[in-house]
């Protein structure tokens, strides 16, 4: 942990069966699904002042949903170690789904959003 990157998370994949024919429900159904793929990293994580809309447009539904962005430096994981879909969990035990990883010469900048519990 930094003045830079002051979290700590965890990246789990979720488990996914690549058969063939009905597969039921195929979402997210909570860490009991998931296999951890690197934990103890730092981070920051940050959330974005634009977010994404949502596509079914209830009355009730909220405008935005807030899109958070996670960095990670270099030297905590490897290029392409965490990939779309991957679950981000936090050490406040918020858990947010990576839906785009992006790797530069700083290291991983994931766009996320969070899982509702």
């Amino acid at each position: 942990m930094s003045f830079l990157y002051p979290r700590v998370i965890s990246i789990s994949r979720p488990n996914i069966d690549p058969g063939i024919g009905d597969q039921g429900y195929g979402a997210i159904r909570g860490p009991v699904d998931e296999t951890i793929v690197l934990s103890g990293l730092n981070a920051s994580i940050q959330r974005d002042r634009q977010g994404q809309r949502n596509p079914v447009g209830l009355p009730t539904d909220a405008a935005y949903k807030p899109i958070w962005h996670v960095y990670i430096p270099g030297s905590q994981a490897t290029r392409d170690s965490v990939i779309a879909n991957d679950v981000v969990t936090d050490d406040l035990g918020i858990r947010y789904q990576c839906f785009m990883p992006y790797w530069d010469s700083l290291g991983c900048h994931l766009s996320c959003i969070v899982l509702e519990p």
